[in-house]
């Protein structure tokens, strides 16, 4: 599954990149490591950006970045 799939008030797991180069460097130096936990916190009335709860601060990512993360959702938080 792909981070821009998923809904507001779900968690999940980062569990690749399919980025390069500088792309991939800069989503490794927001906190988009492999492992890491998140939830999704909020998503623009038209679906992008997004705001994520990464490694305890919020990130905001746009369409083109959350299509190229994969993530193993995990479960729903009651928002």
């Amino acid at each position: 599954m792909l981070l821009k799939d998923m809904r507001v008030g779900q968690q999940g797991r980062i569990m690749a990149l399919r980025s390069e180069g500088l792309h991939c460097r800069r989503l490794c130096e927001m906190g988009f490591l492999p492992g890491t936990e998140f939830s999704v916190i909020h998503r623009a009335p038209l679906g992008y950006p997004l705001a994520l709860k990464v490694r305890g601060y919020e990130v905001i990512i746009g369409k083109t970045d959350a299509a190229t993360v994969e993530v193993e959702a995990q479960h729903e938080i009651n928002a």
